[in-house]
């Protein structure tokens, strides 16, 4: 199962970056009126922060990825409820509102 995690967490943080820097801006496009347009740049920290955040993110959806395909493929040693999941959506939840509480 380990090798199992490494490996898809591994996938999903290159694929969250990938799609980052395909997706993500790196410039501000302003239009000021008569035809003219303003474009300013990321600052490269701000640009790199971005970047990594939604790489990590990539990487916890595919650890959820692949351990639900374990859960799935092994399930010989069925034992009761685990709370798993919910623990994973209250930590999600509570880190989701202090970034929104300090703005980040």
């Amino acid at each position: 199962m380990e090798k199992k995690l490494q490996r898809s967490g591994l996938y999903g943080l290159l694929i969250g970056l990938a799609v980052s820097i395909l997706f993500v801006s790196y410039k501000d496009v302003q239009d000021l009126g008569n035809g003219s347009y303003e474009i300013s740049y990321k600052p490269i920290y701000d640009y790199v922060i971005l970047i990594l955040r939604l790489g990590i993110i990539g990487m916890l959806v595919g650890l959820f990825i692949g351990w639900k395909d374990y859960e799935k493929k092994n399930k010989t040693q069925k034992q009761g409820k685990t709370y798993y999941i919910l623990a994973f959506f209250a930590v999600f939840l509570l880190s989701s509102v202090i970034m929104l509480i300090f703005n980040w």
